[in-house]
């Protein structure tokens, strides 16, 4: 007898091949049939009349961190089918958090993880330092749906020699690579860099090897780099440096014997659209086939979200939000700043002179004085305040302690969409979870996204190449077992829904819109929601390996 029967589906495995008819049975949280046709007793059944079944989407890119502690976590990604989701992205993971540096990388981490709060739903406290000790925590949460955590290069080397840059001494090495050891200990699916933020950005190719060779140990012997945790990096340009950027994040997994993601795979700058990106691709490729485990994730939309301290050189950034705060507040050092932003940047992205400030939005701010220039770009800010843009850049930074967070529109859909279409790109949200202004969409609306603009609309995608990229091929890349397929034995995550349904009511103006449209979303056999319904369910567990 089976807990649950769905009837008359329209079976969409997760592995891009065809749908076709059948049903399904649950017993004990897993998958235990799946056929054209099942008799038998079940406890309840659930006609279907051709519904498309799928397994739950797997948002390998999103930064809930700090956000799996705080209330509500969870509607945002339920009501959209995702069921599994890894944080820890960018070299930005919330730990290791020592407590003699707790305060700085808190501030530093709050526009893209938010605020850690004292105490969970529950009324317990969150307490943590290391990697293992906050995956233990998590291990005794209810949580709502299940959630893994990237090692973050960037937060290891933060809790062990703060933002200031410099090589790691071997004292300092041998703290990094122990950070290190504990989280894949812990079951790190990955490591993760952020070669354009602090303090990852001092790295090379060789010294981010050399930090991070834990990794390598995993591997044994051989060169290829075809299994074992990936390096999910965030290169250190995406428009005018992407192919240099590109070949510095194959150059360290190479030196690491590792697999490698590309994080966020995008061209930025029109004069870098098209052509650009073909470079790029070519230069993936021609690594793929010699041998080396290349993916990439990507999110379908042409505006991205970060800080806007990002927009800074990283001479300007050297040192931490003290040292940067201080700068700002030089005019000197402001007068540099300004000369190093009008020109093309040669150690960085020079994201001002590829997207210009009126394509750079302001999205989230800590000060009430502040709150009525959410949404406006820095262009229209500096209008509004007499200004030029580079001062009311660097005004608004030091007013608000450089918690700002910025949406810029610096991508193009035709390269979207060949990147997409790409066999080795998983679909992502990169969701940032600051909690304050306004939100991407893509947070409560990036699988309605999918389906109702890729799929349904623009033809991009079939909706069993869509769910393919939502489930089986990032849960494979992620090495997430029981993931990503319909298959007997795996976890009962699943989705079901018509792609025609799906609502994408949330934009770049109305960002905070729920995607609705899905009927059921199971977790491990349990419904977490019900014709849009949540249920309250907790059925989640820590993901890692």
């Amino acid at each position: 007898m089976f807990d649950l029967l769905l009837k008359n589906g329209r079976i969409v495995d997760g592995t891009g091949t065809p749908a076709f008819k059948g049903d399904l049975g649950i017993s004990g949280g897993r998958i235990a049939a799946l056929e054209p046709r099942i008799t038998g007793d079940a406890g309840r059944i659930i006609e279907l009349d051709g519904e498309m079944v799928a397994p739950g989407f797997v948002d390998i890119h999103r930064h809930a961190d700090a956000a799996v502690f705080r209330p509500g976590f969870g509607e945002a990604e339920l009501r959209q089918g995702i069921t599994t989701i890894i944080n820890g992205n960018c070299g930005l993971s919330l730990v290791p958090l020592p407590l003699s540096r707790r305060a700085g990388m808190l501030d530093f981490l709050a526009p893209v993880i938010g605020t850690l709060p004292e105490e969970d739903e529950q009324g317990r406290p969150v307490r943590f330092e290391s990697f293992s000790e906050y995956v233990s925590l998590l291990k005794t949460m209810a949580l709502p749906l299940n959630v893994g955590i990237l090692a973050g290069s960037g937060t290891i080397r933060a809790a062990v020699m703060g933002y200031g840059g410099g090589e790691p001494g071997e004292e300092e090495l041998g703290r990094i690579r122990a950070c290190l050891e504990d989280a894949l200990a812990a079951g790190a699916p990955g490591v993760s860099v952020g070669f354009s933020y602090l303090p990852d950005l001092h790295y090379s190719a060789a010294g981010l090897a050399a930090a991070l060779a834990p990794l390598s140990k995993r591997r044994g012997l051989s060169s290829r780099a075809v299994e074992g945790p990936p390096l999910v990096c965030h290169v250190r340009g995406e428009g005018d440096l992407l192919y240099p950027s590109v070949a510095e994040a194959i150059e360290a997994a190479r030196l690491l014997r590792t697999p490698l993601r590309i994080s966020h795979f995008k061209c930025i700058g029109r004069k870098n659209w098209g052509a650009g990106l073909e470079k790029v691709i070519a230069l993936i490729e021609r690594n793929r086939e010699e041998g080396m485990r290349i993916d990439c994730d990507a999110y379908p939309w042409t505006a991205g979200s970060t800080q806007l301290l990002c927009v800074l050189p990283p001479a300007f950034l050297a040192g931490g939000i003290g040292e940067t705060l201080r700068r700002l507040r030089d005019p000197e050092e402001r007068a540099g700043c300004r000369r190093i932003l009008s020109e093309p940047g040669r150690d960085f992205e020079n994201v001002v002179l590829g997207v210009g400030w009126e394509a750079i939005y302001v999205t989230g701010l800590e000060s009430e004085e502040n709150r009525p220039l959410i949404g406006k770009s820095i262009a229209e800010i500096a209008a509004l305040r007499g200004t030029d843009p580079f001062d009311a850049a660097f005004d608004l930074l030091a007013e608000e302690r450089c918690n700002v967070t910025m949406m810029d529109y610096i991508a193009c859909e035709e390269d979207i969409d060949r990147i997409i279409r790409l066999p080795y790109t998983s679909i992502i949200s990169d969701s940032l979870y600051s909690g304050r202004g306004l939100p991407h969409p893509r947070s409560n609306t990036n699988v309605s996204m999918v389906f109702h603009e890729l799929v349904c609309h623009r033809k991009v995608l079939s909706p069993e190449e869509a769910v393919h990229k939502l489930t089986g091929l990032p849960a494979k890349a992620m090495g997430l077992r029981g993931k990503g397929l319909l298959r007997p034995g795996f976890d009962a995550d699943i989705v079901i829904f018509r792609p025609e349904n799906i609502s994408a009511p949330a934009d770049y103006v109305t960002p905070d819109r729920f995607t609705a449209g899905f009927d059921y979303v199971f977790i491990a056999g349990q419904t977490v929601l019900e014709q849009d319904r949540l249920t309250g369910a907790a059925p989640g567990r820590y993901t890692g390996l």
